[in-house]
């Protein structure tokens, strides 16, 4: 629990790799805790802002490069994200890599909660100029 104290506050660095860095070693240890609100708390409130701060910047590679991690951590903690779904949503300006990668996200963050945007949002995809993204 120590180690997690003392990585939290660098979920905040400016420099992307050292906030994943931090995400990496936080989700490592929390195998570990056995206190169930610290694990909740962290899960909650604390890993999902940098994730998708770093996803929301303007470098395609840095997206794409989050998006991977995204996807791992997703298949662990199947509920991390799903209230942040909108986050996901192709723009129409995103590298064909980035926009191939957020609906692997989507589709593995998609629930019973968030399943109606989901739809709106792959309806919306239909009409996408791009014919390789709308085939996928």
């Amino acid at each position: 629990e120590t180690v997690i104290e003392r990585v939290v506050p660098r979920l905040i660095h400016a420099n992307s790799a050292v906030a994943m860095s931090a995400v990496k070693v936080i989700i490592k240890y929390l195998d570990v805790v056995e206190n169930n609100s610290m694990r909740t708390y962290v899960m909650r409130e604390k890993i999902p802002n940098p994730l998708i701060t770093i996803l929301s910047g303007d470098k395609p590679e840095l997206q794409y490069v989050a998006l991977r991690n995204i996807a791992l951590i997703v298949q662990k903690e199947k509920h991390l994200l799903d209230k942040h779904i909108r986050h996901f949503f192709c723009k129409y300006n995103d590298p064909l890599y980035v926009k191939l990668e957020k609906l692997e996200v989507m589709a593995l963050i998609a629930n019973n909660d968030n399943y109606e945007k989901l739809l709106m949002e792959l309806r919306a995809y239909g009409s996408e100029v791009d014919e390789t993204f709308v085939r996928q």
